[in-house]
């Protein structure tokens, strides 16, 4: 994978086959057209240091020989209404997950059109931010029934909604980028062995993560940012997660986050501070969903917590 050194969004409409096959710059692709009539496809890519995040439509049945760059992880999602398609043979459901390997050709039929969302993880900064990216041999399947696709649709859509300004702000895009890998290697563990390791170490995992996460109130942290400094695996923490705490490392870093803001709302001044910025001031960009988490979580509206302040 070509690694830019700055973020940058791109998007790109073709109305020909070959022009579609060469939109996604290092891969090897080669696409063809099983329907009569006019070829539309479209690819928007954000594109970081070793990460790419992209969403490709096209309207015609095609049948695609594609293989990424090499040392890349390519994990993708169909969109709700994409035609019923098939991938190395296997029929592709709409909550399935599909796994793409660097450098091994994978063949793609979609019988009418698509839309899919992808990553592509570069090994190299899978490396940095200690994700394990299994081995062709490890992964049993290039599709698998994935109960958190829904989710991982949503990150990916949220990081190819980010506007340019936005791209600009590395504070806001990487932690999304993080957000990604974090749903990804979620959807990779039910593709490859488990590894065998204790309870006792996994209690050990889990401490480690909640003191460093209570050691760095004011930082908006990543799963992905706790395991490279307590240096274990993503794929670890998510394991030692559900078996000591019955929830994932990012619902529990969403739950820290939302108690931190609800925190900061009981003692902030309804007069001169605002549940948009304090819900920003704790990784919230979105401040329909933190309504939404903070009511489900408190039984309240994070404007109802602020405006009681008004009575002391």
């Amino acid at each position: 994978m070509a690694e830019p050194k700055t973020l940058r969004l791109e998007t790109d409409i073709t109305e020909d086959v070959w022009e579609q096959e060469k939109a996604l710059v290092g891969w090897t692709q080669h696409y063809r057209q099983l329907q009569p009539g006019r070829f539309l496809g479209r690819l928007k890519e954000v594109v970081a240091p070793g990460i790419s995040v992209f969403r490709e439509d096209t309207n015609l049945r095609l049948h695609q020989h594609t293989a990424p760059p090499p040392d890349t992880l390519v994990v993708a999602v169909p969109l709700p209404g994409s035609a019923p398609a098939r991938l190395d043979g296997r029929p592709v459901g709409e909550n399935d997950v599909l796994l793409l390997r660097g450098g091994t050709l994978s063949e793609f039929l979609c019988n009418g059109p698509m839309s899919v969302l992808a990553l592509a993880l570069d090994r190299r900064r899978a490396e940095q931010l200690r994700v394990t990216v299994p081995d062709a041999a490890e992964v049993s399947a290039s599709s698998f029934a994935y109960a958190r696709a829904g989710e991982l649709r949503a990150v990916l859509q949220c990081v190819l909604a980010a506007s340019p300004v936005l791209l600009e702000q590395s504070e806001v895009l990487l932690p999304l980028l993080d957000q990604c890998v974090s749903v990804v290697e979620a959807g990779i563990m039910q593709a490859v062995r488990p590894p065998t390791i204790g309870h006792s170490q996994r209690q050990k995992f889990v401490r480690q993560f909640r003191d460093h996460v209570d050691a760095h109130p004011d930082d908006r942290l990543s799963v992905a940012q706790v395991a490279q400094a307590i240096g274990v695996t993503t794929r670890m923490l998510e394991y030692s997660f559900a078996d000591v705490m019955g929830v994932s490392p990012k619902d529990y870093l969403k739950m820290v986050r939302l108690n931190a803001a609800r925190r900061a709302l009981r003692i902030a001044d309804p007069r001169t501070a605002t549940v948009a910025e304090i819900a920003m001031d704790h990784g919230f960009w979105h401040l329909g969903r933190f309504s939404a988490y903070y009511s489900e979580m408190f039984g309240e509206k994070p404007s109802d917590t602020l405006r009681a302040n008004a009575s002391f």
